[in-house]
């Protein structure tokens, strides 16, 4: 066979060199001059993926590609624009522009890339340029699979909104189904795109070229590992919505000014249907008249019993493992009377609080007051406790505030702001979600939202500190508490945690003068003031306490009581010391300490690693940690995260709002003499 007369000279930092023999290079405008990159980009903004910049340079193709080439970047760059602007159909359009130039650019080179493997010197350069161009292709197409996606994704939430209030309804799972073939087209177009990035030659490219391609390959197997995933719970989230059969959901919510392990003090719940993609029921209950039909006698555990002498639904979120707590919450619904449900969704009032903050106030017809986010705990507080109400439940206030206050919720003019504050009650831990259905329950567990409590692990130090209120009634959510937890370790490797806990209630009588205008207006109903006082957070907060450690710790002192007032048991394969903290009054403040050593030991003869979690209770506020590291003399911290807060110390010192779980951990090794 006769070889090509093609010359193919090596990269000198350009992207490829090819001249025709016998011929020189057309001139070279300035704008291609500066034109020193030729990019194929695009973004996947469909639920959060980012596709990195994915870039390409070219300096001397020939003029006919030089326009394509051209043209493709700029259309390509226009299409990012209208995506970040939220114009999909503009954004469509560019991206449909940038493929057909992208396509001329292919056709017009394709006399040297078809040579590839004929052509021994060049074919790898050849190969990589062809890969390239075909990336642009791709990208071009993805962009437009994702302009199209978008558009239909909004659709999804319009229609589950229209079909709440509405009665001409429309089938979400089929906007669903019809959202997940376009993903499997991205999802096709991802790995297309990454078998060519991650088989082209990045060596042949410009070193500065390079990186980007690294991070493109890293981006791009991301995204496909999410779309897997998406894949992977699809008929999950069907399930969710109903597809098939009604999925029901138990929606508790939960007093956080009245601590119980899983977030709060459980008073009323909802009971709600989803059937093809809409709630076909929706019911407000009172945990009380449900208590009333319990057909079996559960005697009360330890700190509960203190308060009562058998245990019901409303005190049944006993342990802090939520999913150990949500199937004792099923089995009492369905001992006392009441439908099983699927999943269980928990929710506490610092959820709502926030939500008002986007909402507005809300205003219901025959009550007299504004709820807003600063006023919508005491107002519940105050018209239930008082019991003002005509109505034949003290609680038919906060169920008329319920339709109301979802009405609001589903016509907001973005969902952007209250998807936000969802995320952060998530990590905060004011949301849990837990499901008998084990895919359901996988999500949850994946997304982070199921509430359990993280397993023991190997030589790794654990804390989490569960209250539960046993009186005060609702003065919890007046209580800040200030949590010291500090290590010490020596040169043979014991561990000595020096724990102490710091309680302080901040209610006084500029708390309660604040109601006095409206007291003095509307009265306290059928209680006392003093009474009402106790009540809305005056009253002297006693808390059952369980500390969590490691199993097999070793208490070994205690300042602010008594070592023999301290429980000492198991539970979920960690040690508990319990006692109760309190009685504390209103304006004051009380300490207690403990003392304990862990069960393992650090080994020096190598460097070793202290690792400590702290798990927060489920809807807590109002805490500090402060997180103090002390070795011996003979050892020194080589590495720590997260960093010191604390400018010029030799050992870690973190101070920080405990407001989500924390992980810490130090490399410690011996000082060299």
């Amino acid at each position: 066979m006769k070889k090509s007369s093609v010359k193919i000279n090596p990269l000198k930092g350009k992207f490829f060199d090819i001249k025709p023999p016998g011929k020189t290079s057309a001139p070279v405008s300035r704008k291609w001059k500066n034109f020193r990159y030729f990019a194929v980009i695009a973004f996947l903004i469909f639920i959060g993926l980012n596709l990195s910049n994915i870039y390409m340079q070219g300096r001397d193709l020939a003029a006919t590609s030089k326009d394509s080439a051209m043209a493709g970047y700029d259309y390509l760059q226009s299409g990012i624009e209208s995506l970040k602007d939220k114009d999909y159909k503009k954004a469509g359009s560019w991206f449909e522009r940038a493929e057909i130039k992208f396509s001329e650019l292919a056709e017009g080179t394709e006399h040297l890339t078809s040579q590839a493997n004929e052509l021994m010197e060049g074919s790898l350069y050849l190969d990589t340029a062809g890969k390239l161009i075909d990336s642009g292709i791709t990208i071009s197409q993805i962009g437009q699979s994702i302009a199209v996606l978008i558009e239909e994704a909004a659709l999804i939430p319009q229609t589950f909104i229209s079909n709440q209030l509405d009665e001409e309804q429309v089938d979400l799972t089929l906007l669903v189904y019809s959202a997940k073939e376009k993903l499997d087209e991205i999802y096709a177009g991802a790995l297309n795109l990454q078998q060519n990035i991650t088989t082209l030659n990045s060596d042949l490219l410009p070193s500065d070229l390079q990186g980007q391609i690294t991070k493109g390959q890293e981006q791009i197997a991301q995204v496909i590992a999410l779309m897997r995933e998406f894949n992977l719970n699809f008929e999950t989230i069907l399930m969710l919505l109903g597809d098939e059969t009604p999925h029901s959901y138990l929606v508790l919510f939960q007093n956080n000014h009245e601590l119980r392990a899983t977030g709060g003090f459980i008073g009323s719940y909802m009971m709600i249907d989803v059937n093809d993609g809409v709630i076909t029921k929706m019911e407000a209950k009172d945990v009380y008249e449900t208590d009333g039909q319990l057909t079996e006698v559960v005697p009360a555990p330890p700190g509960i019993d203190k308060i009562a002498e058998h245990l019901y639904m409303r005190d049944s979120n006993y342990s802090p493992d939520f999913p150990t707590s949500a199937e004792q919450v099923m089995w009492f619904l369905e001992h006392s009377n009441q439908p099983s449900v699927d999943t269980v969704i928990a929710i506490d009032q610092s959820v709502v609080e926030q939500l008002l903050e986007i909402t507005g106030p809300i205003y219901l017809e025959h009550f007299p007051f504004q709820i807003r986010s600063d006023n919508f705990n005491d107002l519940i507080s105050y018209y239930i406790e008082a019991k003002i109400s005509e109505s034949s439940t003290p609680k038919q206030m906060l169920f008329d505030f319920i339709p109301v206050f979802k009405e609001r919720i589903l016509t907001l003019d973005s969902f952007d702001e209250a998807i936000n504050v969802i995320k952060d009650m998530v990590n905060a831990r004011h949301i849990q979600v837990y499901s008998k259905d084990p895919d359901v329950q996988a999500l949850a567990q994946r997304l982070q939202v199921d509430g359990s409590i993280v397993e023991p692990a190997e030589k790794t130090d654990f804390l989490s500190i569960i209250s539960t209120a046993i009186g005060g009634n609702k003065s919890d959510g007046y209580i800040e508490m200030n949590i010291g937890h500090n290590t010490n370790i020596d040169a043979l490797g014991t561990i000595i945690d020096d724990l102490s806990i710091t309680k302080t209630h901040t209610w006084d009588d500029a708390q309660f003068s604040k109601w006095q205008g409206i007291i003095n207006r509307y009265g306290t109903g059928e209680t006392s003031l003093d009474t009402l006082n106790f009540i809305m957070g005056g009253g002297e907060n006693i808390d059952y306490m369980r500390v969590y450690v490691p199993k097999g710790s070793n208490l070994l002192n205690t300042e602010g009581i008594s070592i023999e007032d301290i429980e000492i048991s198991e539970d979920l394969a960690y040690t508990i010391f319990a006692f109760t903290f309190g009685p504390l009054s209103a304006d004051s403040n009380q300490t207690i300490n403990l003392q304990y050593q862990l069960p393992y030991s650090l080994n020096f003869e190598t460097t070793d690693i202290y690792d400590l979690n702290i798990q927060k209770q489920a809807g807590t506020e109002d805490q500090t940690l402060l997180k103090t590291l002390t070795i011996s003399e003979d050892l020194f911290v080589s590495e720590s995260y997260p960093s010191s807060t604390k400018p010029f110390t030799l050992n870690p010192i973190i101070e920080m709002n405990f407001d989500e779980n924390f992980t810490f951990n130090s490399t410690i090794e011996k000082v060299n003499k």
